[in-house]
């Protein structure tokens, strides 16, 4: 029961970190405005690469170090269980 949940609690977290940059990007539509083009106004492709996303790495860092941290809290009590 405590490996399903450990699962299902990993699970949850890797959800809402995937989660977060795409609702970082997300905008309400403008009531009474017709549609809007993004870098409509812009230069036909000079000076730069386009936008393709959101930098999710500092986010996929954390989770690594999270579970690292958690890997190796698991095996410390492990050990510690194992001596008593």
């Amino acid at each position: 029961m405590r490996k399903a949940a450990v699962a299902l609690g990993a699970w949850m977290v890797l959800c809402v970190v995937m989660a977060i940059p795409a609702l970082a990007d997300s905008s309400l539509p403008q009531p009474h405005g017709g549609p809007s083009v993004l870098g409509a106004g812009g230069t036909g492709g000079a000076g730069g690469t386009a936008f393709t996303g959101s930098d999710i790495s500092p986010a996929l860092l954390a989770l690594a170090l999270l579970s690292v941290i958690g890997a190796a809290s698991l095996a410390l009590l492990q050990r510690r269980r194992a001596a008593h």
